[in-house]
Formats: C-alpha cells, sequence, structure tokens
C-alpha cells in the first residue's frame, strides 16, 4: 500500500508499507538543504544521516539503545499515571486521534474493514 499526503504548508509526504513483505524500515526527510536518512528500523533509536544536495554526508548520529525502543513510551506513560495526567504534552491525545482518523481515511480508501465492523 502507497500513501500521498499534502500538508497544510505545502509539503508533501508519501508511505509505502506491506504486511506481506518485510521492507527496508527506512524514513527519509528531504528539504531543499539536505536529507536526512534514517536507518532501519526508524521507529525504534536508529542512526541518521544529514546529506547534503550534492551528497556529501554533513553529520551522522548514532545511537545503541537495548530493546526496541518503546520502554521510552512506556515509561513515560507511567510517569504521566503517576502524576495524574490524563494527556502528554510530547504528543497530546487530539494529535493521536488525529493520527487515527487519518488511518481510518487511508483504511476506508483501500477497503478494509475489521471483523467487528
Amino acid at each position: 500500500m502507497a500513501t500521498i499526503f499534502t500538508h497544510a504548508s505545502g509539503a508533501v509526504s508519501t508511505t509505502t508499507t506491506s504486511s506481506r513483505a518485510a521492507g527496508p524500515n527506512t524514513a527519509h526527510i528531504v528539504g531543499d538543504l539536505a536529507r536526512i536518512d534514517i536507518d532501519r528500523v526508524f521507529y525504534s533509536p536508529t542512526t541518521f544521516r544529514l546529506t547534503r544536495p550534492d551528497g556529501e554526508v554533513a553529520e551522522v548520529f548514532e545511537s545503541r539503545v537495548d530493546g526496541r525502543g518503546m520502554q521510552f513510551q512506556a515509561l513515560a506513560a507511567e510517569r504521566f499515571v503517576a502524576e495524574g495526567r490524563t494527556d502528554s504534552d510530547i504528543l497530546p491525545l487530539d494529535e493521536t486521534v488525529a493520527i487515527m482518523h487519518a488511518l481510518d481515511a487511508i483504511r476506508v480508501q483501500i477497503g478494509v474493514k475489521y471483523p467487528q465492523e
């Protein structure tokens, strides 16, 4: 499956995904002055490079974390609950709901239905 999003700023973003094959799990953010190439697996702590339009690597960031990195979300949730908070300043609930609406819209467009629907 592939998606193309246009944003209020004029930016365009794309995704590709498959549930039948293992993809590279990389991510790329392309701008006018450079691009950021995020290594496998982009959704957990990883390395990335800042690459100029001429192909020169301007900066490399390396991160090594035990596990898949999801412990950070769990620790943040634990802290929020302990503080009596029901929302996060890192990823607010309304942003999470907006993301889910976008995913639901994609799901409708490609014809995916869950058994309970």
